[in-house]
């Protein structure tokens, strides 16, 4: 057997030395005769999960919006009227609602913010005033999250889970008589925080 060859064949049963030595070292429970089990020397199988940390808020579908088409000269200043439409209103949501969810697992409170655009809901020089929207909510999972007004609302976690969805259904004040005639605009932004 040539010297080549010779130090191959050492190299190799030095791997396989090595390899039977590690198999050896390694957890075993062997019991032999009738009735055999390890129960006495049971194999410890560590498992481990990393859930990571999120917030997830969402409002409608993407770039939501909601509409009162139903203003009529009988009903203008005369008593709160509900939104009669809604567009990228989400899953679920009927018209003149959004859908909206908000959920988190990291266990400290989340504040729900709202932030208007300019001075309200405006059409030229006239202005119908954020405060004048509101909303009911119907509750999906959860205990429900009332509409933020502009400031803000704050949603507390329950066993260190805010899992919350529902509906916003849109109400308009209505409180107004002398706004000129037209279409009014305008956009309240939300942002949620937590610490």
């Amino acid at each position: 057997m040539n010297k080549v060859l010779k130090k191959s064949l050492w190299a190799a049963l030095s791997v396989v030395g090595v390899a039977a030595n590690q198999v050896a070292l390694a957890d075993t429970a062997t019991c032999t005769g009738a009735n055999c089990n390890t129960n006495a020397s049971p194999l410890p199988v560590v498992f481990t999960i990393t859930i990571p940390t999120f917030l997830r808020f969402q409002i409608g579908a993407a770039s939501p919006g909601v509409q009162w088409t139903n203003i009529t000269a009988a009903n203008l200043g005369v008593a709160p009227v509900n939104a009669n439409a809604s567009t990228n209103a989400g899953p679920g949501a009927a018209a003149g609602s959004l859908y909206y969810a908000l959920l988190s697992n990291n266990g400290s409170t989340a504040t729900i913010n709202a932030t208007g655009t300019g001075l309200g809901i405006v059409n030229g020089g006239n202005t119908i005033p954020y405060s004048d929207i509101s909303a009911t909510t119907t509750v999906s999972v959860g205990a429900g999250i009332n509409f933020p007004p502009e400031g803000g609302t704050t949603v507390v976690p329950a066993a260190g889970v805010i899992n919350e969805s529902g509906f916003w259904n849109f109400v308009y004040a209505n409180t107004l008589t002398n706004l000129p005639g037209g279409v009014y605009s305008g956009t309240i932004n939300y942002t949620v925080t937590q610490p």
